[in-house]
């Protein structure tokens, strides 16, 4: 994909003062700006390794709060 089109549409996306509101629109929108900032990880495929390992370690990271979030609301009922 073109990294200034990549880098235009986040940067639109920031301009707008769209609110993420979801864990699936983090992960996108964090997705689109690892692309646009390290247009070197992507291979000739197109495909970025190093932007699937940060998408896997955040998917993990959400994983591990909602289930700390649980626990907790769990022990106050």
């Amino acid at each position: 994909m073109n990294t200034a089109v990549l880098q235009e549409n986040s940067a639109k996306v920031r301009a707008s003062g769209h609110q993420i509101r979801t864990y699936a629109e983090l992960q996108e929108q964090l997705h689109r700006d690892l692309l646009a900032q390290n247009p070197e990880w992507i291979g000739p495929d197109g495909n970025c390794p190093e932007c699937d390992s940060y998408d896997r370690r955040l998917a993990e990271l959400i994983a591990a709060f909602q289930s700390t979030t649980r626990k907790s609301v769990a022990q106050r009922t």
